[in-house]
């Protein structure tokens, strides 16, 4: 299997790798006049509601153009975005960032929790915003389901991005990751809503051996640092899926984009606005 690595100017050694900062950069966003609106924040845009699969589902729209749906991480809510992230992906799409059920804005019902569930939460907000498809973000459990979505619902997903991803919990790489998951299942103080996410992260099967079916062009973001979900995951997986590309991030870790927001919203914004398969280079076979 071939990989395709997309080509940008700072392509050192066959993988990209772009510098690290320790800190979040200034919040920055366009207004439709074209200038720099410094005071951009994600907690000031109004928290729209969808009812899907029995549950309200919070969710928040920014930005025109191209739809660009973003999953979110365990444990995280929409709040808890990167303000530059996705201000840059919103100067040029459509961004639609939302809570999964039981967090942030987003209601619950007694429902057993796993991957592909919350995967037909998302496909079901897409039927509520009349999204026949889109563009799809996933970053580590958001990658999990994005993948489960891409699978399950192959008509709904354009191109994909995703950040600091796995394919499995069950492998010696995700070592760290699932003895985190294993304590918060386990523990009787832990939040009952993230006990649920913890246990259907463990219960999940994994995409390895379906990742071939994947029609979608993928992107891949990970950083070298990034100990829950190693660099060599997205390897693999970059390995297994027809027409992927890996972009790998130096001296950075678990979601990267919260940390280098202005270098992973312009990666993204350079793998949606391209046509890949000519503007590609093939480095490894």
């Amino acid at each position: 299997m071939k990989i395709n690595i997309l080509i940008l100017p700072l392509l050192i050694a066959s993988i990209i790798f772009l510098g690290c900062i320790e800190t979040q950069e200034e919040n920055t966003f366009y207004e439709e006049n074209g200038t720099l609106n410094t005071s951009f924040s994600i907690v000031d845009i109004p928290v729209k509601y969808a009812s899907v699969n029995g549950i309200d589902i919070g969710y928040r729209e920014i930005g025109s153009g191209e739809p660009l749906v973003m999953i979110m991480y365990f444990s995280g809510t929409m709040d808890m975005y990167n303000d530059t992230f996705i201000s840059k992906l919103a100067d040029g799409h459509r961004v639609i960032i939302f809570d999964n059920r039981g967090m942030g804005y987003s209601t619950d019902n007694e429902d057993n929790f796993s991957l592909s569930l919350f995967a037909s939460d998302t496909a079901g907000l897409m039927d509520t915003l009349d999204l026949s498809s889109a563009n799809i973000f996933g970053s580590s459990m958001g990658a999990s389901i994005a993948q489960e979505l891409t699978l399950e619902y192959p008509d709904k997903v354009d191109r994909l991005i995703l950040s600091s991803s796995a394919y499995s919990l069950d492998i010696s790489q995700t070592d760290v990751l699932r003895s985190k998951l294993q304590n918060i299942s386990l523990n009787p103080r832990s939040d009952p809503v993230l006990s649920k996410y913890a246990a259907a992260n463990l219960e999940w099967n994994g995409t390895y051996d379906r990742l071939p079916g994947i029609n979608s062009k993928v992107l891949l973001l990970v950083g070298n640092d990034d100990m829950l979900t190693p660099a060599d995951i997205s390897v693999e997986m970059a390995e297994q899926i027809p027409d992927a590309q890996l972009i790998l991030f130096d001296s950075v870790g678990h979601c990267g984009e919260q940390y280098l927001p202005k270098e992973y919203a312009d990666a993204i914004i350079d793998f949606l606005s391209v046509n890949t398969n000519e503007n590609a280079e093939l480095i490894k076979g």
